[in-house]
């Protein structure tokens, strides 16, 4: 199975084998619970919404839904991509598929990118779908001089998708190496943790960013609804820096894959 023919035929092979619906329903339930959450907030108390313009340093209905929408994206993307990559290498591991199937005549490297290409594919498709709805639920909010818009939304969603495709596939390395994959769905919620974590921190202890304007701008989530122009082209080209990203992850992690004594 060396030949250009026979190697798009495995690749194509692998992608049919991928799991299709736990990220539809993925998506589905995301979309869904991005339009539940838009009609409980618009229900919640004047009160309540100035609580979450201070806490947030944001103005207006449609910025307050989108700074909430803007961990589902992420929740989404990230989640399904771990739940395929652990099916497709540390459950495979545990169950001693993943050694029948590096017996082949194949390299372990191309195995490994043709196992998670697809995940990693569903992942953002995932996140793009969550995206888009995010997006489109905002609009109906929006009103004249609102610190966000339409694009705004959509940049900095599609931004947060890539970040969790990226995040992803820099864990390859270390997932090929896992054997348990409960202690693998520990490491992976904890690097999910590390982007969201600035953000609680600001909520709690605003004083800790006092003097750090730089530094609150490039780590809190909610600067992608401060920075709405920014966001507007940075989600998409995130997306776009993020392929070769993961194409570089991937084929560092079948390297790592390619030393170990699976064989």
């Amino acid at each position: 199975m060396t030949g250009t023919g026979s190697l798009r035929d495995y690749f194509l092979l692998e992608a049919r084998h991928t799991p299709r619906r736990a990220p539809i329903a993925a998506a589905i339930f995301g979309a869904l619970a991005v339009l539940g959450t838009h009609m409980l907030l618009v229900r919640f108390p004047e009160r309540a919404i100035r609580f979450l313009e201070d806490a947030f340093h944001i103005q207006g209905m449609a910025a307050v839904l989108l700074v909430n929408d803007l961990i589902a994206v992420y929740f989404t993307a990230f989640f399904v991509g771990l739940a395929g990559l652990l099916g497709a290498l540390v459950i495979a591991r545990e169950e001693d598929r993943l050694e029948l199937l590096l017996a082949k005549p194949i390299r372990a490297r191309v195995l490994l990118a043709a196992r998670v290409l697809p995940v990693l594919g569903a992942a953002a498709a995932s996140g793009i779908v969550v995206a888009v709805v995010t997006a489109l639920a905002v609009v109906p909010h929006l009103a004249p001089g609102d610190m966000v818009t339409f694009a705004g939304a959509l940049g900095g969603t599609l931004f947060l998708t890539a970040l969790a495709v990226v995040l992803l596939s820099a864990l390859l390395p270390l997932l090929v190496r896992m054997r348990d994959s409960f202690h693998a769905l520990l490491v992976g919620a904890l690097v999910w943790l590390v982007p969201a974590m600035p953000a609680a921190v600001f909520i709690y202890r605003p004083d800790l960013f006092e003097g750090h304007d730089t530094l609150r701008s490039t780590i809190v989530m909610s600067t992608l609804v401060w920075h709405d122009a920014t966001a507007a082209w940075l989600g998409p080209v995130a997306l776009t820096i993020a392929m070769p990203l993961c194409a570089l992850f991937v084929a560092l992690a079948g390297r790592v894959l390619e030393s170990t004594d699976t064989r």
